[in-house]
């Protein structure tokens, strides 16, 4: 195969889901391979992707922890995996809701003509929304630091996207258990990132009484607030103090406060 191109998927309790997540998998003729993470499990989800029979020569191989992996941590184990198997596009999806083959072959396109890091643009689906958050505004904010702002609040938080071989090996398959790290990590990098195709994950990810979530709203807010602190760090510690933006020649540093005023 000119171009290997490797599902990565994680999964924690998805057997509603995963053999019609894997059949769009199956369906996409860009799909070589497919590697299902399933990381703390109860139910069926393991055996239900094992028994999944793809066409052709395209298969599923599954990768199991009985201990839960913490959130997004699959997909470092996933993408390190991939490498070994060969990879040089990497799509990630997740299996709680299904992306369709159609949908899924944008991003395996753009990562095979070159694009490094291959986005979902999610920002046109939430223009007009009359609040959007403070996620949102982190990940808006991320973009500004890093220099693209074009970029809006698109970014590897949301799926479906796909990498490279030459982008996982730049930020190192880790940094993906972190989204915005291996964003900033990557842009920093000068490697190629774009907006390639939308998928509406925000109507098709909205938990419902089939589909509870394991974690509430608000420990998932302060999850991905603190993921982008992370990148945010990572910023400053490869541009300094400041990130690489001017202070215009101000005199007063961090270690000359102003006086206090005199009233």
């Amino acid at each position: 195969m000119a171009t290997p191109t490797v599902a990565c998927l994680c999964a924690l309790n998805e057997e509603r889901t995963i053999r019609a997540v894997l059949a769009e998998v199956a369906s996409c003729p860009l799909v070589d391979l497919a590697g299902v993470v399933v990381n703390g499990s109860t139910d069926q989800t393991a055996e239900l992707a094992r028994s999944f029979l793809f066409p052709g020569s395209c298969r599923v191989v599954v990768l199991e922890t009985a201990e839960r992996l913490g959130h997004d941590a699959g997909r470092a184990v996933a993408a390190q995996w991939a490498l070994t198997e060969g990879a040089e596009v990497l799509v990630f999806l997740d299996t709680d809701f299904v992306v369709k083959a159609a949908d899924i072959a944008p991003f395996v396109e753009a990562a095979r003509r070159g694009v490094d890091v291959a986005l979902n643009g999610l920002s046109a689906v939430l223009a007009g929304w009359p609040s959007t958050g403070p996620v949102a505004a982190a990940r808006t904010g991320l973009n500004a630091f890093l220099g693209r702002p074009d970029l809006g609040l698109d970014g590897l938080v949301a799926v479906p996207h796909a990498l490279t071989r030459r982008a996982v090996e730049t930020v190192a398959p880790g940094s993906l258990a972190v989204p915005p790290l291996a964003q900033a990590l990557a842009i920093m990098a000068g490697l190629t990132v774009e907006v390639v195709h939308t998928v509406n994950t925000v109507v098709a990810n909205r938990p419902s009484g089939e589909r509870p979530r394991s974690r509430t709203a608000g420990e998932m807010s302060d999850l991905i607030l603190g993921d982008h602190l992370e990148a945010i760090a990572a910023i400053l510690a490869r541009r300094g103090a400041r990130g690489g933006f001017s202070d215009l020649g101000r005199k007063v540093g961090p270690h000359r406060p102003l006086a206090p005023r005199q009233d």
